[in-house]
């Protein structure tokens, strides 16, 4: 019993369709196995008596086939041999039919008629048709006669056998493609799937790769992805674990900030922001700056569906730039007394009535370099403050629109000697409160640079604007211009353009820097607009309280 459920298997093996046809020596034994059935069932029932007759002779014809085909397996392969045991079978079934039982057999010429449309498609269909006619239709008519019930019987069987062949050559047709399809479709998921997997490992590669610390948030703050660099930061800023308790400190390092002043909790509610340094970590000694920058990420209809951060350790350029400040302010004290006491003998000097007039010529230039000398070092002086920012000196009631006038008029002298056309248009009249001083400072350095960058024969204008809540302060000039790719770094200190550094004009770039340090020690901003041979315009946005309004 398993030796035949083997076998069992084994032709079912066979007979089942994949991307071949199925064995020919099978459907062919099968075809003389059927035949056999019959013969038999008709040997029982007297059908067969003559064993020398045509349906004997078509029976062992199948067989012979069969046998042939299952003892040469080479000659299944040849695709002649395997079309012409199907016409074989064919007429086999015609020899059937010029037995006694008409009806019986004929219709096994669908077998053989479906071997030829896998094999041919429509061409195996006409050939079972004609092979069907000539093996089965015609013998038929000779032999039984031309009665309507066999006329009917014989000539339908070559419309069956075309239809048939017909039916599993389009049936075989619509099965290939779709299969092709799904195989196609099933290459394309399998290469797209191995892109975004190979995209994928890339990306966590190069995730892991960067030597900055990067995090993904969800649209509820929570860390979708951290790589390793950020964890290794994250146990400096948050010890043990507690992030209730953040150890994170402001640009100076030596105030604390609160949970929500954090970078990361900013972060999380959809903040923007470039290169926020922050010093994380609780021991002082193992501290590390931190430049941090966030973008929010959004759905196509802009709501938050969360943010990327990044971290960069910008530990030795924060030190470097504490020493620079340091030396900085160090050289400029030892400069500053030295300085006084020259300016001082200097003016002591030029207050001679006998003074010879190239003597005075001297000591005028001395004066004067010594004057430019001492401006020098008290702005290094003001960039030199801990934090970084110029701090307010005086704060109190001042008139804006007074300090412009007066810087103005104090440029004016300059102007006519570099023949640039300076006028201000000012109201007469704008309480402010403020250092008026520092205030005086910003004006001068813009004026300054306006009529410094602009050549002769050109124009600078000061304006100044406001509404009830803010002051704006307008420097144009029709100057060289700043290039786009300048704008980023103009207010950087000691930074100089390059159009600057071509002409040779003048300057240590400490000018712009002092200017926004001061603005924005007043709660403001200062803002550039600038192209190329086309001038530029700084603009300074002060807010107004109500009280200076009243006053």
């Amino acid at each position: 019993m398993r030796r035949l459920g083997r076998r069992l298997r084994w032709v079912g093996n066979q007979l089942a369709w994949h991307d071949e046809l199925p064995d020919p020596r099978v459907l062919q034994s099968a075809f003389a196995v059927t035949l056999l059935g019959i013969a038999a069932v008709r040997a029982v029932d007297g059908g067969l008596s003559d064993p020398v007759s045509w349906p004997v002779a078509g029976i062992l014809l199948t067989v012979a086939a069969a046998v042939v085909l299952v003892l040469r397996p080479s000659l299944a392969e040849v695709a002649s041999v395997r079309r012409g045991a199907a016409v074989l079978d064919i007429a086999a079934v015609g020899m059937l039919a010029a037995g006694p039982d008409l009806g019986g057999a004929s219709p096994l010429v669908v077998l053989p008629a479906l071997w030829l449309g896998l094999e041919l498609g429509l061409p195996g269909a006409g050939l079972a048709v004609v092979a069907t006619l000539a093996s089965v239709t015609v013998p038929g008519l000779l032999v039984h006669g031309t009665g309507p019930v066999t006329v009917e019987r014989l000539v339908t069987l070559p419309m069956i056998a075309g239809i048939a062949a017909a039916a599993i050559t389009f049936g075989v047709r619509t099965a290939r493609s779709a299969q092709a399809r799904a195989e196609a479709r099933e290459a394309d998921l399998v290469a797209a799937m191995s892109v975004i997997e190979r995209n994928r490992r890339s990306a966590n590669a190069i995730f892991e790769a960067v030597p900055i610390g990067l995090a993904l948030l969800d649209a509820e703050g929570e860390a979708v992805l951290v790589n390793q660099r950020l964890a290794e930061f994250s146990e400096l800023a948050y010890p043990g674990g507690d992030l209730s308790n953040p150890w994170v400190f402001d640009e100076s390092g030596t105030d604390r900030l609160e949970l929500d002043d954090v970078p990361t909790a900013r972060a999380r509610r959809g903040e923007d922001f470039n290169d926020a340094r922050v010093w994380i970590g609780e021991d002082e000694a193992a501290r590390r700056a931190m430049s941090v920058s966030a973008r929010r990420v959004e759905d196509d209809d802009g709501n938050l569906m969360g943010a990327a951060v990044s971290y960069a350790d910008v530990t030795q350029l924060m030190r470097a730039l504490q020493v620079k400040e340091e030396f900085v302010a160090l050289v400029s004290h030892e400069l500053r007394t030295p300085l006084t006491s020259i300016i001082g003998y200097v003016a002591v000097a030029l207050e001679r009535d006998d003074l010879d007039p190239g003597l005075r010529r001297h000591l005028e230039v001395v004066a004067r370099n010594a004057h430019r000398l001492h401006g020098l070092v008290r702005d290094l002086l003001d960039l030199a403050q801990p934090t970084g920012r110029a701090a307010r000196q005086a704060e109190c009631a001042t008139d804006l629109a007074t300090i412009v006038h007066e810087c103005v008029l104090a440029a004016r002298p300059h102007a006519e000697r570099a023949g640039v056309d300076l006028h201000v248009v000012a109201p007469t009249s704008l309480a402010y409160s403020g250092d008026p001083r520092r205030l005086a400072q910003v004006v001068d350095h813009l004026v300054s640079n306006a009529i410094k960058y602009t050549e002769r024969g050109g124009r600078a204008s000061v304006q100044v604007e406001h509404t009830e809540c803010r002051a704006v302060i307008r420097v144009r000039d029709t100057g060289i211009g700043i290039s786009s790719d300048d704008h980023g770094q103009l207010f950087n200190r000691f930074f100089r353009t390059r159009e600057a550094t071509l002409r040779a004009i003048q300057g240590v770039g400490l000018g712009l820097a002092i200017a926004k340090t001061i603005v924005e020690s007043h709660g403001g901003v200062i803002e550039v607009e600038s192209e190329i041979g086309r001038g530029s315009e700084f603009r300074v946005v002060l807010p107004i309280r109500a009280a200076e309004l009243v006053s």
